[in-house]
């Protein structure tokens, strides 16, 4: 678990520093990027939390990643108001969707 906490720690640091020093960077769009940051990695480390097993880990960590690389590409060029911005509600259905992913395969663990 701890190959997955310090890699997103370090790019998430990285992140809030381009973000309060760049002036192109706006503030909601680096709220945004960090949330998908965190968001990811608090689902993977769920899987290595509840010991799912290792051909899960890997493969819900893949698609975590590509989802993880959308979240962040759209977060940096989302409008930087909240409402009527098509980032949120995309950041929440691919989020509902990992979430989904990671009960089922935390229920179908320890079920086998």
């Amino acid at each position: 678990m701890i190959k997955v906490i310090v890699p997103a720690a370090a790019v998430l640091a990285v992140n809030i520093t381009a973000g309060l020093l760049l002036s192109a960077y706006p503030l909601t769009n680096m709220l945004f990027t960090s949330l998908a940051i965190a968001v990811n990695t608090l689902l993977i480390a769920l899987l290595f939390c509840f010991r799912a097993e290792s051909t899960h880990r890997m493969s819900l960590g893949m698609i975590f990643l590509g989802a993880g690389i959308i979240e962040y590409a759209s977060g940096l060029l989302a409008p930087t108001r909240w409402t009527d911005n098509w980032w949120v509600i995309l950041f929440a259905v691919l989020t509902a969707i990992q979430a989904v992913l990671v009960y089922l395969t935390l229920h179908y663990t320890k079920n086998s």
